[in-house]
C-alpha cells in the first residue's frame, strides 16, 4: 500500500514538462513541385509553439506556423521572388490576411525504434482541419528536445485549389502537384 501511495505521490510532484520551441533556432523548409518537375522552396517560421514531455518522451504539443513569414529561396530576381510570395499569401493559396497561422496539434506519439517516432496530429490550414501522420526523429533530455523530419501535405484538402489536378482535372500538364512538403528541424528548451 505504501508503494502505491508513493508512486501516486511522485506522479503528482513530478508533472509533465512543457518545452518551448525556440523560433530563432528552429527551421521549417517548404517545397512545392510542378507537374513538369520544377519546384519552389523557402522557409516559414514557428511562433508560440511547445511540446509536452513525460519521462524524456514527447507526448503532445502544438506548433503554430506564421504563414505571413513565408519566404522563397530559389528565385534570385527580387521582383519575381516578391511576386511568388504575394501569390502564395493570396486567396489562390494560403489566404494569409484571413488565416495568418496554420496549426499542428499532436494527438498521438508512437515510438517505432531508437529515436524515431510516428506522430499523429491534427493539421489546420485555412480553417480546415484534417488528421495527418508523419515520422520524426526526436531526441530529448532534461536540457533540450530536438526534432527533425518531413511532413507531406495534400493541399487540396485545405481548400487550396489553384492549378490543382484534384479540383481541375482537365489542366493537362499545367498543374501544380497537390502534395507539398515541410522539412522541419525544431529545437525546444524547458
Amino acid at each position: 500500500m505504501r508503494k502505491i501511495y508513493f508512486v501516486f505521490l511522485c506522479s503528482i510532484i513530478i508533472p509533465i514538462s512543457s518545452f518551448s520551441i525556440v523560433k530563432d533556432k528552429s527551421t521549417i523548409k517548404w517545397k512545392g513541385t510542378k507537374s513538369i518537375g520544377s519546384y519552389h522552396e523557402g522557409y516559414i517560421l514557428v511562433e508560440n509553439s511547445f511540446i509536452n514531455i513525460d519521462k524524456n518522451v514527447v507526448i503532445g504539443g502544438e506548433i503554430n506556423i506564421n504563414m505571413d513569414s513565408i519566404t522563397c529561396t530559389d528565385i534570385e530576381d527580387k521582383n519575381s521572388n516578391q511576386y511568388l510570395i504575394e501569390h502564395l499569401k493570396s486567396a489562390d493559396f494560403f489566404s494569409v490576411p484571413t488565416f495568418p497561422f496554420a496549426f499542428l496539434k499532436i494527438t498521438n506519439v508512437k515510438h517505432t525504434e531508437d529515436n524515431d517516432y510516428l506522430i499523429t496530429a491534427d493539421l489546420t490550414i485555412k480553417n480546415e482541419t484534417h488528421p495527418i501522420d508523419f515520422f520524426a526523429n526526436i531526441k530529448v533530455d532534461k536540457n533540450a528536445a530536438l526534432a527533425s523530419g518531413k511532413i507531406s501535405i495534400d493541399r487540396s484538402k485545405y481548400d487550396i485549389k489553384y492549378k490543382s489536378k484534384t479540383w481541375y482535372p482537365d489542366l493537362g500538364d499545367k498543374f501544380i502537384n497537390d502534395i507539398f512538403e515541410l522539412y522541419f528541424n525544431l529545437v525546444a528548451l524547458p
